[in-house]
């Protein structure tokens, strides 16, 4: 009786855990569907095209260096200190990055809180800091 009762308990365990861990992966992956869905909204484009502007002033326009942008969604996380991380793919060229950390204020707007150039995006920009200036 004894060895029936651990048995049972046994398989109560494992499909505790088992139910659990289904849960946190599904909120994992719904969590993961909302950071896709805010640095695909129209707000958080305004605010990318904006800072590439910054870096270059006729970006996005066949004059400019930066010529099209991606938003590379691998590298897209929260970030521990609030709001998310992810990196740009620059011209189609995933050594040209720009990564962006980016906060929600409580009135609802993005602000571009930091960013991060690769090399090969530092070397296209000829040595321009951050605000497009030489």
């Amino acid at each position: 009786m004894k060895k029936i009762f651990v048995i049972f308990l046994s398989i109560i365990t494992l499909s505790s855990g088992m139910i659990l861990g289904g849960c946190s992966m599904i909120n994992s992956r719904s969590e993961q569907e909302e950071m896709i869905q805010i640095v695909e909204s129209k707000k958080m484009k305004n605010i990318i095209e904006e800072g590439l502007k910054k870096i270059d002033p006729q970006a996005l326009t066949p004059e400019g260096k930066i010529k099209s942008y991606e938003i590379d969604k691998k590298s897209l996380a929260q970030n521990p200190m609030g709001g998310l991380m992810f990196d740009l793919i620059i011209n189609g060229d995933e050594e040209l990055t720009l990564g962006y950390v980016i906060t929600e204020d409580e009135n609802g707007k993005f602000h571009r809180d930091g960013t991060v150039w690769s090399p090969k995006l530092t070397e296209l920009m000829d040595g321009e800091n951050e605000h497009g200036t030489k």
